[in-house]
């Protein structure tokens, strides 16, 4: 259920980068609600951290990011890790997408950290690198994305199809659209999806369009 919800709010919401990383403060925190507040570090990062969210979402950034930065000193806690996330988050809403991704990347490559969430930061950082047009090293955020366990693997299929196709690289494109079909055969967009594969069919070598 808890999942579902996560991904109903993601189709919601105006941001991807924000959805998705909503979505998983609600799977992961709701999931480890009573054990989190058993210990006293995960209480003091948990205050830490709901103070630096009520001042994220009435946009005071830099109060945020200075409220975020304390979270941080919690590294066994899960809350370093979503505090990470949304320093990023922050940092693009004053404009700064080059601190954004570069936060992210740091989330990302560290893998430290609930495999949801690394692959929430491996998204993000694939969604602001769209913001700065790098269309191939946003295909490969994505593609790590999904590699990893958790429910955004379609997503980032998505994503990847989407910059790879952006980028030029249409057999890339076309193969993340079929393993997309392959993996979520009875995914809603399945027929935009097909539409999409015969579309790159037409405009890729033979020997990419028999690939698998």
């Amino acid at each position: 259920m808890l999942v579902r919800q996560a991904l109903d709010f993601v189709k919601k919401h105006k941001t991807p980068c924000m959805a998705a990383l909503g979505a998983a403060a609600v799977v992961v925190v709701g999931i480890g609600t009573w054990s989190v507040y058993s210990a006293r570090q995960h209480r003091l990062a948990a205050a830490e951290y709901s103070r630096a969210i009520d001042l994220f979402h009435q946009r005071k950034y830099n109060e945020a990011l200075e409220g975020l930065a304390r979270v941080a000193i919690y590294r066994s806690t899960i809350y370093a890790t979503l505090g990470r996330l949304y320093q990023a988050h922050a940092y693009t809403g004053q404009k700064e997408t080059t601190k954004a991704a570069e936060t992210l990347r740091q989330v990302a490559d560290g893998g430290r950290g609930e495999p949801m969430l690394i692959q929430i930061a491996h998204i993000s950082l694939a969604h602001a690198q769209e913001e700065m047009r790098q269309w191939q090293e946003a295909a490969q955020s994505y593609a790590a994305a999904e590699k990893l366990a958790g429910p955004f693997k379609a997503d980032a299929s998505l994503g990847r199809a989407r910059a790879a196709a952006l980028a030029g690289s249409l057999p890339e494109a076309l193969a993340a659209y079929r393993l997309f079909l392959t993996e979520n055969p009875d995914s809603e967009r399945r027929g935009e999806v097909a539409l999409r594969i015969q579309e790159l069919e037409s405009k890729v070598s033979p020997e990419a369009k028999a690939a698998k």
